[in-house]
Parts: structure tokens; sequence; C-alpha cells
């Protein structure tokens, strides 16, 4: 009988939050010096009209002609209802970064920035009209290039983005963009996740790999380069590294009302087989050959996609990452209820590391592992729904975990 009424409460507290959500579709995507000109604007129509975006983090725009051409000659004829947020001109660049939002959804607050070499970060303030919270934005485009100098750069808008953020009281903001971070190891890359003295201001990213991107094990979270001709003035390296990111605020992340659906985010167009060749080559496996054309033609950077779910009431996050819960016949977990014990079998890689997270994002376990087998002993953890997440060599799985 105890067994029922938890499956029927859980079916009807979901169809009461499917209901009451919004799921915004959040795009980052850097536009290859985009300005007046309309000879790209039917490649971008047919990538917006994909993606059918609620919020874009917009790199590479030149002045205020850019925004009103993608505006008008490209957004609006996706969903009339899309607006742009107050534009900065920054005199000592000539591109910069600018938002897009659905209007239907949004209303639109403020614009600032925070002065930085070679450009400003630019902070957007939106408030979610449906559940009434404010949803801030932080966009940036760091130095581009290798060498101790361009990574210095790097790291200094960082930390001072991250100094700035620390001091605010904001709950639900994101920061993308164009980061040019070559590796995990470097200390732009380190600063991005320090924890502040203030406790507010932290960031997390959903890609949990280590090294240098420039590598085919990562094949699959490459943004730039979508080509290997020159032309357009773009880079022409085919896809071999991961210069743009969305990364989230605690409450983003962890949260039970806002929050990001993790099993959504991808770089929009790699199907993981372009290492260092051009994206249009066929087979694409994500995209059709129209799409791949487009995003080849359009950018030499590719979008990087998400969303993110607003609601007014506290639902199972873990239902709707659905895709990254989701148990392969390589992974056993058993018995899921548990009383006391967990076992864990994965058929071929190694378990490096198992965390047992709580809902509100508290590390409850942290277990150095390196086999394929493991039984966890849940004796004195509290009943509840917990987070388990397994960490393989080159990739992660999430796992929604019933204590009994």
């Amino acid at each position: 009988m105890e067994k029922i009424l938890l499956i029927l409460c859980f079916i009807y507290l979901n169809i009461f939050d499917l209901k009451s959500q919004d799921t915004v579709h959040v795009v980052s995507y850097n536009l290859l010096r985009y300005n007046s000109s309309i000879e790209r604007n039917n490649d971008f129509k047919k990538i917006f009209n994909l993606l059918k975006p609620d919020i874009i983090l917009a790199q590479e725009i030149v002045g205020q002609e850019g925004v009103t051409n993608l505006l008008d000659n490209v957004l609006k004829e996706v969903n009339n209802n899309f607006e742009a947020g107050e534009f900065i001109d920054d005199p000592n660049t000539d591109i910069d970064q600018g938002l897009f939002y659905n209007s239907d959804k949004f209303e639109f607050l403020s614009s600032s920035s925070l002065d930085g070499y070679p450009r400003p970060i630019y902070i957007f303030n939106l408030k979610h009209k449906e559940t009434g919270e404010n949803f801030v934005i932080y966009n940036l485009h760091l130095k581009a290039s290798k060498g101790g100098d361009n990574e210095n750069m790097r790291r200094d808008q960082i930390i001072e983005l991250k100094n700035y953020i620390s001091e605010q009281n904001d709950n639900f903001y994101i920061v993308g963009g164009d980061f040019n971070i070559y590796s995990t190891t470097e200390s732009a890359y380190q600063s991005l996740f320090d924890i502040t003295e203030s406790g507010k201001g932290n960031l997390h990213d959903i890609i949990n790999v280590t090294g240098t991107y420039n590598d085919p094990l990562y094949a699959k979270i490459h943004t730039q380069s979508t080509r290997t001709t020159q032309f357009g003035g773009g880079s022409h390296g085919g896809l071999d590294d991961r210069f743009d990111f969305i990364l989230y605020s605690d409450s983003v992340m962890y949260g039970d009302r806002i929050f990001v659906i993790d099993s959504t985010y991808k770089a929009v167009g790699n199907d993981g087989l372009h290492y260092n060749s051009a994206l249009n080559i066929l087979p694409n496996e994500s995209v059709s050959s129209n799409i791949s054309n487009a995003l080849h033609d359009a950018s030499d950077h590719l979008p990087v996609s998400v969303k993110i779910i607003f609601s007014k009431e506290k639902i199972f996050r873990e239902v709707l990452n659905v895709e990254s819960y989701k148990q392969g016949k390589d992974l056993k977990i058993y018995p899921n209820p548990t009383f006391d014990k967990l076992n864990i079998k994965s058929k071929e890689e190694n378990i490096i590391n198992i965390q047992l997270i709580s809902p509100d994002g508290k590390d409850i376990r942290n277990i150095d592992v390196n086999s394929k087998d493991y039984i966890m002993d849940l004796i004195n953890v509290s009943s509840g729904i917990y987070f388990l997440k397994l960490e393989f060599k080159n990739f992660d799985k999430k796992i929604r975990l019933i204590k009994k």
C-alpha cells in the first residue's frame, strides 16, 4: 500500500507541475561579425527556426545596425514576439554582445556592463512574466588565442566577473558566451569555479571533462570551427575546440523551481563525428544537410543550446532530466528505491567516482571507486529523493535515487 501511495503521489505532483511550468530555450551564439548585410540571413533563419529559442546571447555584433538587422530581418520572421535588449555600443571595440528575448515570456529591465579588455562583459536583467522572478544574464566574449598574456587577460576578466556577482543578491543567473578557453587547466577556467567568500556568485558547468578540449575524445562538445575552408573572416581549422559555454548559478543548477534541464545541453549540429573536419561533410547524424550547410555558412561557431524550467511550484526536476538519468544495458543500479544498500555495476567502463547529492545540491557522499562494481551503504542516510552522479573516464551518468 505504501508503494502504491508513493507512485500515485508522484504521478499527481508531476501532472500538476507539467501544467504550471514554462520551458525557456536559451541559446548562446557567436554570429561572426554580424552587421547590416543580409547575405547570411537565410542561414540564420533556418537555424533559429529549428531552435525556436526564447533567449539569445549573441556575440560579435557590429553596431546597432547588426542588432536591427538580426531582429527585423531574421528573428521576427521566426517569432514576432522577439525584442532586443538595450544595446551598448562600446567605443573601444567594433564587435559587441547583445541580447534578444521572447517578449511573450520576459520583460526587459536593464542593460549594463563591466569594463574589460578587449570587450566589456554585458549584464542583461529580465523578469520572467509567469513567475515574476528576475533572471540575470552575463554575456561575455573573452580574449582569443593561446599564450600567457592572452590567458592572463581571460583570467582577469573572469576574476572581475566573479567579484561582481559575489556582491549581488541574485539567485537566478547564467553566464554565457565565447570564452576562448582551451583547457580546464587554464587559470580562467579554474577561476570560474572558485568558491567565493560570500558564498554567492558560484558557477557550474554541465560538461564535466578535464584537460585540453582539442582532443578527439571530446569531439561531441566542440563548438568551433565549423569549416575547413577560409571564407567570411572566420576560423577554418575544423571542429576541434570548445569555446562556447553556458554556466549556471547554484539555484539554476540545483533548484526545484527554476533550473536547467541538464540533458538538453548541446552544441547544435555537432554529432561527434566531425573532429577536425567541416560540419557539412556528409553524413551529419545530428541535423539535416540543409541545417548543417546553414550552420557551416552562417558562422565559424556552433550555437550552444539548453532549456531552463521556470515554475511557481516545486517540481521533481529529475523527471525532466530523463535522458541524463536513463540507465543503459551496460549500467545496473539496484534496488531503487532501497532501504540500506545500493548495488552499482558497470559492464564496460570503470566507475571513477560516485557522488550522492541531495536535492538542494549538498554533497552527501563523494567516493573514489575506480572499479566496475561498488556497493554503497545507505543505512545512515535519511529517507528521501537523491541524485547519484557516476563519473567515468569520458562521460558522466546521473541517476535519480529514492532512499526509503
